[in-house]
């Protein structure tokens, strides 16, 4: 039996917040008086992605038979470039700024991803990076550099 690239990509993003985990396990648990301690949205992140990756692995095996695609150079390839893109944005992160990194990083995985639409690219990308921007920095009052 064949696995597409939804099966193969959620055991990647399982994996990856294992690794995660594992490190936000040092992180101190404990907040000032009412507030949530600084492992509280490491914990929240691992939790969303790690629901969201079941859900894409549940997904993937109700596909029917003709969707799936076998497991070959073309996926690992992405896969590769896909993790390098996201080392190559944490690298980038500090030195050039949260805005500028994240709408480069998103266009770039959406075309890693095969994303050829131009309005989509343009007007999606920036408006998730700002939606999450004006979310970090005026709801949650958290410094985004």
């Amino acid at each position: 039996m064949t696995r597409n690239s939804d099966f193969w990509l959620s055991f990647v993003v399982l994996g990856l917040c294992a690794v995660a985990s594992s490190l936000t396990l040092g992180v101190p648990t404990a907040g000032t008086g009412g507030t949530v301690g600084p492992s509280f949205l490491p914990w929240l992140m691992i939790g969303g992605m790690s629901l969201f990756a079941l859900l894409l692995l549940w997904r993937s095996q109700r596909q029917a038979p003709a969707a799936q695609a076998p497991f070959g150079a073309r996926l690992l390839a992405q896969l590769g470039g896909f993790l390098l893109l996201m080392l190559a944005y944490a690298w980038a992160y500090e030195p050039i700024g949260y805005l500028v990194s994240s709408v480069v990083f998103f266009v770039a995985a959406l075309l890693l991803l095969g994303e050829r639409r131009l309005l989509q690219l343009l007007l999606v990308s920036p408006g998730v990076v700002g939606a999450v921007y004006l979310v970090f920095t005026y709801v949650l009052k958290v410094y985004m550099p």
